[in-house]
């Protein structure tokens, strides 16, 4: 029986479910300062066998199935576990500027629209409601705020501060000074109590992306010519006439662009140059650093899984600082209510 790296919590400072939890960004964080997840769930197959090889669990599927229209409240309260905390990177697609602008090139719905992932929020609305969920946290994309005329960012502002009665407190964070990434991401934390949280501060120098490279990379991460020479005349053609993404080699002494699902396509996002040879694409152990992973966690077999599952991931240290902060006010809280709680009982004897 193979060992499982990440163990939970032997004893638990607090409960939490990790809803769209991809290969376990969040779970790492919350697992690492002393939180047990209670129940899991992604629709990705190949995520979901990432996550049980490091977690030792198999996350349940689409979740969907337990929160549709014909489960009732009741039915809900007891398929999912009490928690403290609710997690989830909700679908990004829909809302990400690439999705959008490819989604409108197709005639396709996006944002809440997009009936598959756009709604997939209001999944979260639900179980936070039935479960009374103390504190929630949430990540998207930086387009998130600006969706739709930045109706997408109030209707889900008003959701949680008029329907559900939370807090609600937003940030964009650049991981740059964290994790050799440039990659913009959108969180919201929310509190029951409607408490006032403040983001703790992510402002630093960008790291350089040499720190996560590896050394002797094997020959099969280089880019075949005809692919070299697919991207330069791409570049040139959009350059040209002023639109499209051009492909440009990686500077090693500044952060990388943003990693993405579709980086497993053809590596454009981020080429590594190398002397004497064409231009390599990273390798799944530099993207796993890339997104704040530690060595320890075990890469899924394929290597176009591994890309697609880091580019989709949260960046762990971004979620630490995150956490760390919300569990320090979480413990002031617990303070003052122990206070009051006394001053009643003195009060009333």
């Amino acid at each position: 029986m193979s060992i499982v790296p990440f163990p939970p919590p032997v004893k638990p400072k607090f409960k939490f479910i990790d809803l769209f939890c991809g290969i376990g960004g969040f779970r790492l964080v919350l697992q690492s300062l002393g939180g047990k997840c209670v129940f899991s769930s992604d629709s990705d197959a190949a995520a979901r066998a990432t996550y049980q090889t490091n977690f030792g669990e198999l996350p349940y599927g689409d979740i969907r199935k337990l929160t549709n229209s014909n489960i009732l409240d009741e039915e809900i309260d007891r398929l999912i576990p009490n928690h403290d905390l609710l997690t989830a990177g909700f679908p990004c697609q829909p809302f990400s500027r690439a999705g959008v602008s490819a989604r409108n090139y197709l005639g396709q719905n996006h944002g809440f629209k997009d009936i598959e992932q756009g709604n997939l929020f209001f999944d979260i609305v639900r179980i936070a409601r039935v479960k009374k969920t103390k504190f929630l946290l949430l990540e998207n994309v930086k387009n998130f705020l600006t969706h739709d005329q930045e109706k997408t960012f109030h209707i889900v502002r008003e959701t949680i501060e008029k329907d559900l009665g939370y807090s609600f407190n937003y940030k964009i964070v650049n991981s740059s000074s964290l994790v050799p990434q440039r990659r913009e991401r959108f969180y919201i934390v929310c509190f029951r109590d409607k408490v006032h949280f403040e983001f703790p501060n992510f402002q630093g120098e960008p790291l350089p992306l040499r720190l996560i490279l590896e050394e002797n990379v094997c020959n099969k991460f280089t880019i075949s010519d005809k692919l070299w020479e697919g991207h330069q005349k791409r570049s040139q053609r959009n350059e040209a006439r002023g639109a499209g993404f051009t492909v440009k080699l990686a500077n090693l002494d500044k952060p990388s662009g943003t990693l993405v699902s579709r980086y497993y396509k053809d590596g454009k996002e981020c080429l590594i140059p190398q002397q004497g040879k064409n231009p390599r694409m990273l390798t799944p152990r530099e993207c796993a650093r890339l997104q704040g992973f530690p060595e320890e966690y075990l890469l899924p077999n394929s290597a176009a899984a591994a890309y697609r599952q880091f580019g989709n991931s949260v960046a762990v240290p971004v979620v630490i600082r995150i956490a760390q902060a919300i569990l320090e006010k979480l413990d002031t809280i617990d303070i003052s209510n122990r206070r009051i709680t006394k001053s009643r009982i003195q009060n009333s004897s």
